[in-house]
């Protein structure tokens, strides 16, 4: 379709802000949403893009230009602005796409994304279907945009593509390997001999829809495939765009916990689309050293087959956040269970790591979130080797309770304790360290504890005498037995993990 059939939207309240002659010539072929700051990474080159300005700053002057450039420079056709959140489109858009030459519609706040959408699928189609591709039939084609154009379940629409055509049975599987829709239930088991994209290139190695086989495809069929693909690309947009929408509604819920804002909470979970009358569960993934967005496309594989209903949005530095209505100990499962699937795709790096809070009423989310972000803290100190998973509910003893501890805090903690008894045994080359660790793993007996290292009874009292004189605590006390416990717990798991250390 042409930039100048935007035009036909009139009906619908779309109108033309800046729109040049000349650019109204220009082919658009797709169309996709956008309410990051910087999408370039996510958009293909001769799209019409949909923004509902989630994005702008009013304080912070440049942000529009920095959006229209990142567009434009992705090779955008035209940007059409909502104006349901800042009301009408602002004068600093309106500047920035006449500098940059990017013709800009504006759409009114009763009019939804989808409709606008719909349509221009719609034209894209007819256009489709008028062109000279060679690859689909036209009576197949239309059948299958016509499944497609009325969301007929994806399961039909492969169905309907494998009968028509002859093709080896389908399925629709994200980048993970999870099927999100089969031409018939066998072949989630089947090899997949044959994988076609889906729709643009995935943001992230979590992201993305791909077709398969069951057997490999001659040459003659893979350019049939390949137009499948494309018709199929129009239902991401739509899931994408249901995506985005959740996480805005998930950044508010955010927002409002942050600042602890309860009267607003039961409106913004409403908007999540989760339930206000009960529990909520909390949790944090994170993507350390990796791009925001990972931690979120990360979140959405991660509970996309759990059977509950779920929002996830950015939270801090390579984080998602997270809340699920279902309880730790079905997520706990559903996390491990799928997590070394999603690490192999990373080849090692970035570690991913999750967080698992306790269930809350959503008044409370703001406690629990907190518990779940210590659990992440915890989750991350684990080895890269293990799943690295931790939820507060099974954090029962000291030992998983100190494991999410800030390392700097274990740092100093370990310092006022054994600091003097490491320090000491490092000049002398004793085994007070040793000695204090198996007589409390020894319940404090000095027979055991005698027995356990060969040496005589003596040999113990003394060494421990040393240890009370160099920490200032005594063995006897439980308060200062709890001290050394805990720090030697600390002790030993930074020994066992250094990348835990400052």
């Amino acid at each position: 379709m042409l930039v100048k059939q935007v035009l036909e939207l009139a009906d619908l309240g779309v109108a033309p802000l800046w729109v040049p002659d000349h650019a109204l010539e220009r082919t658009a072929t797709g169309v996709n949403t956008a309410d990051m700051a910087n999408p370039a990474t996510y958009l293909s080159p001769g799209e019409i893009v949909l923004t509902g300005l989630v994005w702008w700053q009013p304080h912070h002057r440049g942000t529009a230009r920095a959006f229209v450039a990142a567009v434009r420079a992705a090779g955008a056709v035209a940007l059409i602005a909502g104006e349901g959140v800042h009301g009408r489109v602002p004068d600093e858009l309106v500047d920035a796409c006449r500098h940059h030459e990017l013709p800009l519609f504006s759409v009114p706040q009763n009019t939804t994304f989808r409709t606008i959408l719909d349509r221009i699928y719609l034209r894209l189609w007819a256009d489709l279907r008028e062109s000279d591709a060679p690859a689909l039939p036209s009576t197949v084609k239309d059948e299958l945009l016509e499944g497609i154009a009325r969301d007929a379940p994806l399961d039909d629409v492969l169905a309907t593509a494998v009968e028509r055509l002859g093709l080896a049975d389908l399925a629709l599987a994200s980048a993970a390997g999870r099927v999100i829709a089969d031409s018939t239930p066998h072949v989630a088991g089947g090899p997949k001999d044959t994988c076609v994209p889906v729709g643009p290139g995935p943001r992230s190695p979590f992201d993305g829809w791909f077709l398969r086989t069951t057997r490999a495809v001659t040459a003659r069929h893979r350019p049939v495939l390949d137009e499948l693909a494309a018709l199929l690309s129009t239902r991401l947009a739509q899931h994408r765009e249901r995506l985005a929408e959740q996480g805005a509604a998930a950044g508010a819920l955010l927002t409002a916990l942050d600042a602890e804002d309860t009267a607003a909470i039961p409106d913004v979970v409403r908007a999540c689309g989760l339930p206000t009358g009960t529990d909520l569960t909390p949790l944090v993934v994170r993507t350390p050293g990796a791009p925001t967005t990972w931690a979120v496309d990360a979140a959405h594989e991660l509970l996309a087959a759990c059977a509950a209903r779920f929002a996830a949005c950015e939270g801090g530095s390579g984080e998602s956040i997270v809340v699920a209505a279902a309880p730790p100990g079905q997520l706990v499962q559903r996390v491990r269970e799928h997590l070394p699937t999603l690490q192999r795709l990373l080849d090692g790096d970035p570690a991913i790591a999750v967080g698992i809070g306790p269930s809350a009423d959503p008044r409370d989310l703001a406690a629990a979130l907190r518990s779940a972000r210590y659990a992440a803290d915890a989750a991350e100190r684990r080895p890269t080797s293990t799943t690295r998973a931790c939820a507060v509910p099974e954090m029962t003893n000291l030992h998983a309770l100190l494991e999410g501890l800030p390392a700097a805090v274990s740092q100093a903690f370990r310092a006022s304790t054994i600091g003097p008894v490491t320090g000491y045994d490092a000049a002398k080359g004793t085994r007070l360290l040793e000695t204090l660790q198996t007589f409390l793993d020894n319940g404090a007996s000095w027979t055991r504890t005698a027995a356990a290292m060969h040496l005589h009874v003596n040999t113990i009292h003394y060494r421990i005498e040393r240890v009370e004189a160099l920490t200032g605590r005594r063995v006897a006390d439980p308060h200062d037995q709890i001290d050394l416990h805990a720090a030697l717990i600390l002790h030993q798991h930074t020994t066992t993990h250094p990348a835990a250390a400052p």
